[in-house]
């Protein structure tokens, strides 16, 4: 029932049980200077155990035993030196033996070795601390008081007088300690810290103000205001003032865990992000014509690490960009990598469907159209804080992967600073890679990273195999087969068009407008809301989807909160903008508004001179009327003939002006035969009647 070296507590008392032999216990009190072995019956102490007087203890001493000396040190010596005291001493039980105890104590005594009260010291460290060597350790922990304040008497400095300089410094009271609390909290710790010699330099000058009568020499020094600084303040609550919030939660604070432990298997969370690549390329048509730096946005399981989708393009990060990337990762890739000459098959990227989650960056989700995607189908965006990239920290380090592949072979990739030292050549012009021909080393990078790359830094879960490599493609296999599956099969086309950015649409008579642009479709004409009557009513407010990479189509919701769409065409009215993007017609209409305004400018100056002449001209004839003799009867009964009279001289007028123009040639008149065309009405006119025809028939 009882062990050595087990610790009890009798009466408030603690007592460390030394041996345990027939019946008999000998413990000794281990708060006691003067305590000795004692003797006791066991069944004593089961009695005061049955009365409450004695109970099981922690052992206070338990720590010593962990500490480890480093050999050849002071501590190390010492107790390599008191074990050697009391060696002859504690060989076997009759230690506890009072007259056997004091025999071998007095032998040692005359070796030399050590005085007689220094072994009885030593045997109650050892006896009470647990009988172990360690027990022998001197208490250097204890020594120096490292950390805390000096408890000095007097108004005398602490530490070393000073060798050099006059004065004798002076002691840091608690009233200097304000100052120097006020000082290092005002200075130091902010995040536009000063240098702690300047910090220095304010104290004194607020110190001279406190303390004026105070001479130069016996101000406090830059090494008490150091000190002080370091002992008051520590390195980790340094840094919780200096750095910003929003720096020190995503490169100095503790990691706890990872992103691995909150997915429980393949399509439970995706994080997307993008980057401007580290290279320039060249058209594809032109390879003179640098077009600068593209984007790559990176779609990646967390939990496989298996990179789902992709975008590659010069389009700038945007939402419509991020869903195409997110409409890939959900698609077959077969057919996208054919296009770039690469054979694959469906187990080499067997990513198809939408995940439960994707987690992205908030501007990029900022939209009303995330809000029916997610209730369309079921999917759950999170957003990651502002500046904070290490809440995506798997698709951050993934960029940096993908990019050490082709920077050492390609051309045009960025060094350095643009700002170029004298006879530098500027890397920009270096620029020889086309953009299919970087797309296409992405993709052969990112199969072998999905297929081959081993992560040596995986956190693995308990219930993964051995057996199973951390390459992506074995975590997604056997996590499909094993884990919770996420992945959900979904009509890529349909998915395309949900997420495409919307804008309401207008209707009128010449179809439905849409950034200016007229659409129609056989569905808008069976309802008849393009035909030109006023009793017929048009849908006031209906979203149109639209692909910003063609302005040839959009995608009609007759109905709101539905799935169902119509797709529209250009009409006729529109035919401008066939075969161009959104970005182009935006272009294109900011170039025709930009000449039109110049043009305003020019119609108003001229209409103003318009109004000029008509003002001076039609206005002031009133004042040039003759004197009137005439009645007004008379005035409206000559009308006709005044008419008749003004026809026929501008008639001859006509007829002298064209003899003064050609006096000597003879104009010869070909009459018009019966069967010749209605010069009315040419062969091309009726085309624009076909409906009107139509309704003769």
């Amino acid at each position: 029932m009882w062990k050595t070296n087990e610790v009890l507590q009798f009466d408030d008392l603690l007592h460390r049980i030394l041996l345990v032999k027939s019946g008999q216990i000998v413990w000794i009190r281990l708060e006691d200077p003067k305590a000795l072995p004692e003797y006791i019956l066991e069944l004593q102490l089961l009695d005061w155990m049955e009365g409450a007087r004695l109970s099981r203890s922690s052992d206070p001493y338990l720590s010593i035993h962990d500490q480890e000396p480093e050999f050849g040190s002071v501590a190390f010596e010492k107790r390599e030196k008191n074990l050697r005291i009391i060696q002859p001493i504690i060989i076997d039980d009759e230690c506890f033996e009072s007259k056997i105890r004091a025999q071998r104590i007095a032998a040692v005594e005359s070796s030399g070795m050590a005085s007689k009260v220094y072994i009885y010291r030593l045997l109650r460290r050892f006896w009470q601390r647990g009988q172990r060597p360690n027990a022998l350790l001197p208490d250097y922990k204890n020594s120096g008081a490292k950390g805390k304040t000096r408890a000095g008497v007097g108004t005398k400095k602490a530490g070393r007088t000073r060798k050099y300089g006059d004065g004798e410094g002076i002691k840091i009271t608690a009233d200097i300690e304000k100052l120097l609390h006020r000082t290092i909290e005002k200075y130091l710790l902010i995040q536009k810290n000063l240098q702690i010699t300047t910090a220095h330099r304010r104290f004194l000058d607020l110190f001279a103000q406190y303390y004026p009568n105070v001479l130069p020499e016996n101000r406090p020094t830059l090494r008490q205001f150091r000190y002080f600084y370091d002992r008051e303040y520590k390195k980790p609550q340094r840094l919780v003032f200096q750095a910003h919030p929003g720096i020190y939660k995503k490169d100095i604070r503790p990691l706890i865990s990872t992103a691995t432990t909150q997915a429980l298997g393949p399509g439970s969370r995706y994080e997307i992000d993008a980057t401007i690549a580290d290279i320039y390329l060249v058209a594809d048509d032109d390879s003179n014509k640098i077009v600068g730096r593209p984007t790559i946005y990176i779609v990646i399981d967390v939990f496989s690490r298996m990179i789902a989708g992709f975008y590659i393009g010069l389009d700038n990060p945007s939402y419509v960009v991020a869903m195409q990337a997110i409409v890939n990762a959900c698609s077959d890739k077969i057919s996208i990598c054919q296009r770039y000459e690469i054979d694959i098959t469906q187990d080499e990227w067997p990513c198809l469907g939408l995940p439960d989650a994707i987690l992205a960056d908030r501007g990029e989700m900022m939209s009303h159209q995330v809000e029916n995607m997610i209730s369309e189908f079921n999917l759950r965006i999170e957003s990651a804080p502002p500046k904070r990239g290490d809440a995506k920290g798997i698709v951050e380090s993934c960029f940096s992967t993908l990019q050490s592949e082709f920077k050492p072979y390609a051309p045009g990739v960025v060094t350095g600073s643009r700002v170029k030292k004298h006879g530098e050549r500027d890397y920009r012009l270096d620029a020889a890679t086309s953009v299919s021909n970087f797309t296409q080393a992405i993709l052969r990078t990112i199969l072998f990273r999905n297929n081959y790359h081993v992560m040596e830094k995986y956190d693995r879960d308990a219930d993964l195999p051995t057996e199973i490599p951390s390459i992506p493609l074995d975590l997604w296999n056997w996590g499909k087969q094993h884990r919770v599956g996420s992945l959900r099969q979904v009509d890529t086309e349909q998915l395309r068009i949900a997420v495409l950015p919307r804008k309401k649409a207008s209707f009128s008579a010449f179809g439905v407008n849409v950034w200016g642009l007229y659409y129609t479709s056989a569905e808008i004409l069976r309802e008849g809301w393009l035909q030109r009557n006023a009793e017929i009513k048009r849908p006031q407010s209906l979203q149109a989807a639209y692909d910003p990479t063609c302005a040839d189509t959009i995608y009609l919701f007759p109905q709101p909160n539905s799935r169902i769409y119509w797709t529209c065409s250009l009409t006729d009215r529109s035919r401008q903008f066939r075969g161009m993007t959104f970005w182009q017609v935006w272009d294109i209409q900011a170039e025709e508004k930009h000449h039109k305004a110049n043009a305003k400018v020019s119609e108003d100056e001229k209409r103003r001179e318009l109004d000029a002449f008509l003002k001076n001209t039609l206005a002031s004839v009133v004042k040039k009327l003759p004197e009137d003799t005439l009645s007004d009867r008379e005035k409206l009964s000559r009308i006709r003939k005044n008419k008749q009279q003004a026809l026929h001289e501008e008639r001859l007028q006509r007829n002298i002006s064209s003899s003064d123009g050609c006096p000597d040639k003879t104009v010869e008149v070909v009459p018009i035969k019966q069967e010749d065309e209605d010069y009315r009405f040419p062969t091309f006119v009726p085309s624009l009647f076909d409906d009107q025809q139509e309704d003769d028939k």
